[in-house]
């Protein structure tokens, strides 16, 4: 379906398009699966070959159907825009510009030997935001959901974040035990909420459509209960009132015990959703958070002597900007307190101010943890679009940019916010409204759209399963427009992801250390996953 922004793939109950992950022909052979700008979505060339003359041309979606301009629906949406969109939209890179080349080819050289992290999982976050679109939706539609984002045949997501309590995106805000109020002891934290029953029972009936036993979930916690808090709000400047701190370890505890007792372990906790939103994003933020600062974190204690000594604990859970002034902090206040993280995690809101060298100062100072990217959506800044652009393949590329940075920097996995949301970009009580992978139609809840975002996560999470292993890669000069990540799965097979982010084709020559050469002409604004042995 094509939009002002861009295209976007409808799924209905009856339909969605899915793909089974392509077969090499032999061991000289190579697949390329390709997304564009211009509508390519997990297209398949299959006829690549090691050491043969040639160039294995990607042939865009223009070029595959050229009835395209032909379509009365192209013309009717061009019309809407204003002139200068059109003359873009008619006049742009990639149509005007479509035969011109750059003079050679740019060399991508795969080395199998240098060996880098190792892979966890891709997912993104049930919010409550999330599961009351889901309810919405006939269960034949929810399981094409499912079914998109963690089947084999889908994108293969093996991970979730949840809440503990309530998040910007809900309702309302709520946490548990909000009565009785001063309760050191929880006693009304016995039982889930219905919030968090409806979660799990989706989370089972993902399961069963996706074929999958376990998934991997991540929690955190955004705000308590306002009585535990210095302002008591859910919202504002703050932080924990210090007769509180054992009780709010306690807190995460109850949770992980109730979540196990219904046959849903939590693999991770983070120590706290944002922790400066309480501090100094306060006057900007206005949903559920609790300010923290470094030296005010006791939670480790509490869980490693507990039956739940194994649930990993990561810190931070905000910018790359606190990166590694946060840990830093933590270290100089308790010696011993960093012993008790066993990951870090970081939300990319501001990646584009604050570089990766954070990150691998970071690593120098802690390293031998899992590093996450937790967070990620477009929409939030005040100069962008808050909620969807249909379409939008320059938002795709900013989660491509950002995929390619992180792992680049030896992320262990990637996390995105909601897993969808609906045509406004909420719901949300703060009318924080942004954008999402997929986005319900809720005009009539019988549709949903898969952005170009969904896209190119899937470039990524599909074809990189747990335990693959970063190799390097290198281009023979600098070119920002083209940028490369290889991995080597544990079926031994290579996952090389070319991404061209300038304005025409390319012809890229890649020389793999052990198995040859082949010459691959891309699309402009595209992204590729080659999969060869």
């Amino acid at each position: 379906m094509f939009t002002k922004y861009g295209y976007v793939c409808k799924c209905t109950a009856d339909y969605c398009d899915y793909l089974e992950e392509p077969q090499l022909k032999n061991a000289s052979t190579f697949v390329a699966v390709t997304s564009s700008k211009r509508g390519l979505r997990f297209h398949v060339t299959d006829s690549g070959e090691f050491n043969s003359d040639g160039t294995v041309k990607i042939k865009d979606y223009m070029e595959l159907d050229e009835n395209v301009f032909k379509n009365e629906n192209y013309y009717k949406t061009m019309a809407t825009m204003d002139a200068s969109k059109m003359f873009f939209q008619l006049f742009d890179n990639d149509n005007f510009f479509f035969s011109r080349k750059p003079t050679s080819p740019i060399a991508v050289n795969v080395n199998r030997s240098e060996t880098y992290q190792m892979i966890e999982g891709f997912g993104g976050a049930l919010t409550g935001s999330v599961s009351y679109i889901l309810e919405k939706l006939e269960p034949h539609l929810q399981d094409q959901i499912y079914k998109t984002y963690f089947h084999k045949e889908g994108i293969q997501y093996n991970m979730l974040r949840l809440s503990i309590g309530g998040c910007d995106f809900d309702l309302s805000p709520w946490a548990y035990n909000e009565l009785p109020e001063y309760d050191k002891q929880l006693t009304n934290f016995t039982r889930l909420d219905e919030r968090d029953l409806m979660k799990i029972q989706q989370i089972e009936r993902l399961k069963q459509v996706a074929l999958i036993d376990n998934i991997k979930i991540m929690a955190a916690a955004w705000s308590p209960p306002p009585w535990m808090k210095t302002n008591n709000a859910w919202t504002g400047y703050s932080s924990l009132k210090r007769e509180y701190y054992q009780t709010w370890a306690n807190y995460h505890l109850k949770y992980l015990e109730l979540m196990n007792a219904k046959n849903m372990p939590i693999w991770a906790i983070s120590t706290g959703n944002e922790p400066l939103n309480g501090v100094i994003g306060w006057f900007f933020v206005h949903f559920m958070s609790l300010g923290w600062t470094p030296r005010n974190q006791y939670l480790g204690p509490t869980i490693r002597n507990s039956p739940f000594k194994n649930v990993l604990i990561f810190g931070n859970d905000d910018q790359r900007y606190t990166f590694p002034a946060w840990f830093r902090e933590m270290n100089s206040t308790r010696f011993t307190c960093l012993d008790y993280l066993d990951g870090l995690a970081v939300h990319w809101y501001w990646d584009n101010v604050f570089g990766p060298e954070l990150i691998d100062l970071t690593l120098k100072f802690i390293p031998n943890r899992l590093l996450f990217n937790t967070e990620a959506c477009v929409g939030d800044k005040p100069w962008q679009t808050h909620g969807p652009e249909l379409g939008s393949w320059s938002r795709a590329e900013q989660y491509a940019k950002a995929l390619l940075q992180d792992f680049q920097h030896n992320f262990n996995g990637w996390l995105d916010w909601n897993l969808l949301l609906d045509d406004q970009g909420g719901p949300n009580y703060v009318r924080n409204y942004v954008d999402a992978p997929i986005i319900v139609n809720t005009q009539n809840f019988q549709e949903f759209y898969k952005q170009p975002i969904f896209y190119i996560l899937g470039h990524f999470s599909k074809f990189l399963s747990p335990q693959s292993v970063r190799i390097a890669t290198q281009t023979s000069f600098y070119r920002a427009s083209i940028d490369t990540l290889a991995f080597k799965r544990p079926d031994d097979k290579i996952i090389l992801i070319l991404f061209n982010s300038a304005s025409i084709p390319q012809d890229i020559c890649v020389h793999d250390s052990e198995r040859g050469s082949f010459v691959i002409n891309v699309p402009a604004h595209s992204i590729h996953t080659i999969l060869y042995m």
